[in-house]
């Protein structure tokens, strides 16, 4: 049988509010269970790892490279986005492929209203693994040091913010990819390559409609960063000009609004969609 044959009967505004939060807490708890978060507290791990291996060393590596280049750099523009696809990429063909699907549209709850949900939800973990993430990796680079109290972890508040906006783009965009294609990984990790590694890094306007383009503007706006690190970044990414990019409430507000907008289509999307799924009693 198709989904769209599913009509559960609609419910009291009440009742409705207690099944999504009812869904709201199955999603969460899914997430934080399984080999997908396993495999990523091994990904977070490795570079966690790496800090502390190469501050042991006889000579040193100077915490700010170490900063630049898995906090700034490895961070937003690999483990972040991978955090987001291997959750949002599924928020709907996990459930197609447990055969559950069916079960979570009998709860009476509109479909657009169930995807959105599970997206929230799902924009709620990952932002909040990657937060872990980031203190991790600020104490495992500056712990010890006379900066760690006084600038890392005030700076590492500053990433938090950047990145959890950063997942919110991040997101959607994985999410509306598992709807259209059985092949949301693959593509996830081609647009993460192609989009968010090449075209970032290209010096024209095109590189203003991918996600970190707004993620490193609001680093370079809102971390407070030492002038060398500064200037670092600044040559790295090819943002030497500040006044020429995008004010800090205009990459917020932009990615917010991307959210918005691509969440809704996506549920729209999702409530007109016929998935095949199996049922008990069925060929």
């Amino acid at each position: 049988m198709t989904v769209a044959e599913v009509r559960p009967p609609r419910r009291s505004l009440s009742t409705e509010a207690s099944a999504l939060v009812a869904l709201f807490d199955l999603t969460v708890r899914q997430h934080t269970h399984g080999r997908r978060l396993l495999v990523l507290i091994l990904l977070y791990l490795l570079p966690c790892a790496l800090a502390v291996l190469l501050r042991s060393l006889p000579h040193p590596a100077p915490t700010d490279a170490l900063e630049f280049a898995l906090v700034l750099t490895l961070l937003p523009h690999g483990l972040a986005p991978l955090t987001a696809l291997l959750y949002a990429a599924g928020v709907v063909s996990d459930e197609v492929e447990e055969q559950t699907l069916t079960y979570l549209l009998l709860r009476s709850i509109p479909r657009w209203e169930l995807f959105l949900t599970k997206l929230v939800a799902t924009m709620c973990v990952t932002a909040l693994l990657v937060a872990v993430a980031v203190l991790a990796l600020y104490t495992s680079i500056y712990a010890g040091t006379p900066q760690f109290w006084s600038e890392a972890l005030p700076r590492a508040g500053g990433v938090i913010a950047v990145a959890t906006l950063a997942q919110v783009g991040y997101c959607v965009l994985f999410g509306f990819l598992g709807l259209v294609t059985r092949r949301a990984l693959i593509g996830g990790i081609a647009y993460i390559v192609a989009v968010e590694g090449i075209l970032a890094n290209l010096d024209f306007v095109g590189r203003s409609l991918t996600v970190v383009y707004y993620v490193r503007t609001l680093s370079l706006r809102w971390l407070d960063l030492p002038a060398e690190q500064l200037r670092r970044c600044q040559d790295a990414w090819g943002m030497t000009e500040l006044d020429k990019l995008p004010s800090s409430s205009t990459c917020a507000l932009g990615l917010l609004g991307f959210g918005a907008a691509v969440s809704l289509v996506s549920a729209l999307w999702f409530a007109r969609s016929e998935f095949r799924v199996k049922t008990p009693g069925s060929d």
